[in-house]
C-alpha cells in the first residue's frame, strides 16, 4: 500500500508539474545558482496532503516545508520538484522524488518524470522497476566509454574548484554529464542508460530515493575511499560524498577522484 500511495502522490505532483511547464514562470527567489518557484511549492502540497490522507501519523520532511514532526518510526523525504532550475529554463529533464525511511532506513523510493511517464520505483530486497519492468545497471567495462554524472550540492566548492575536481573524469571518461536532476541521475544509472556517477557533499533528500532504485538494481555505492555506502537516518546537515556504478568500472573510476 505505501508504494501505491507514493506512486500516486508523485503522478499526481507530476501532472501538475508538467501543466505548469513552460508557461511563463514568475519565482519567489532567484539567485546565482538557485531558484524558487510557486510550482515547487504547490507540488510539495499536493504530495503532502496525499501522503497525510493515508498516514496521518507520519514525519515529513520536504525541501519547501522542512520537518513535519510526527511518529519517528516512519519517515518521508520529498524532493517536490528535482531538478528546478532545469524546469524554470524550459529544459524537460527534472522530477519528482519520495523515500520512505523506516526504523532509520530508506525501504522504498519513487521518482516519477512526467515528461516522459517515466515512474521509477524500487522496495529494498524486491529489485527496481521503470513502468512495471524490471531494471538493472548495464555491464560496460571501458572506462573510454563510459558516461558519468555529476552531483554536487549547493555552495559546496567553487567554480574554480569544481573544474579541477572534474578534469579526470572529463579527460579519461567519454562523457560527464552535469543535470541538475540529482534523483532522475541516479534512475539513468539504475537502467543502465549511464554507468558512473560522483556525488559531492549533496543532501541526501535530493537522492534518497534514487540510491534505493540504483542499489535494487544492482549498483555498487560506496564513499570516496570505497567503504559500501550507509544510510543513517536523515539529517539535513548531513551532506555526503560519494560514488555509484555499475560495479564493473568502479574501481577504474575511484581513482579518478581527487580529494
Amino acid at each position: 500500500m505505501m508504494l501505491e500511495v507514493a506512486k500516486q502522490a508523485a503522478r499526481d505532483a507530476g501532472e501538475y508539474l508538467k501543466q505548469r511547464f513552460m508557461q511563463q514562470l514568475i519565482p519567489d527567489l532567484e539567485s546565482h545558482n538557485d531558484v524558487k518557484l510557486p510550482e515547487d511549492k504547490e507540488s510539495e502540497r499536493r504530495i503532502i496532503q496525499h501522503l497525510h490522507r493515508h498516514f496521518p501519523a507520519h514525519t515529513i520532511i520536504s525541501e519547501e516545508v522542512g520537518h513535519i514532526a510526527r511518529e519517528k518510526e516512519y519517515v518521508w523525504i520529498v524532493d517536490p520538484l528535482d531538478g528546478t532550475n532545469n524546469y524554470f529554463i524550459g529544459y524537460p529533464y527534472f522530477s519528482v522524488s519520495i523515500a520512505l525511511e523506516h526504523a532509520g532506513e530508506i525501504v522504498l523510493g519513487v521518482v516519477y518524470n512526467p515528461i516522459a511517464d517515466q515512474m521509477f520505483w524500487a522496495e529494498r530486497g524486491r529489485g527496481a522497476y521503470l513502468n512495471g519492468k524490471p531494471i538493472s545497471v548495464n555491464t560496460r567495462n571501458d572506462l573510454s566509454r563510459a558516461v558519468g554524472s555529476y552531483i554536487r550540492g549547493r555552495d559546496s566548492l567553487t567554480r574554480k574548484e569544481e573544474l579541477v575536481f572534474t578534469e579526470p573524469f572529463v579527460l579519461h571518461t567519454k562523457r560527464l554529464l552535469r543535470t541538475i536532476a540529482p534523483a532522475l541521475d541516479w534512475c539513468l544509472l539504475a537502467n543502465g542508460w549511464i554507468d558512473y556517477i560522483i556525488l559531492h557533499r549533496s543532501s541526501v533528500m535530493d537522492v534518497a530515493a534514487g540510491i534505493l532504485i540504483a542499489r535494487e538494481a544492482g549498483a555498487r555505492i560506496t564513499d570516496w575511499q570505497g567503504e559500501p555506502y550507509r544510510h543513517t537516518p536523515f539529517d539535513p546537515e548531513h551532506l555526503p560524498s560519494m560514488m555509484a556504478s555499475n560495479g564493473r568500472l568502479h574501481e577504474e573510476v575511484r581513482r579518478l577522484i581527487r580529494g
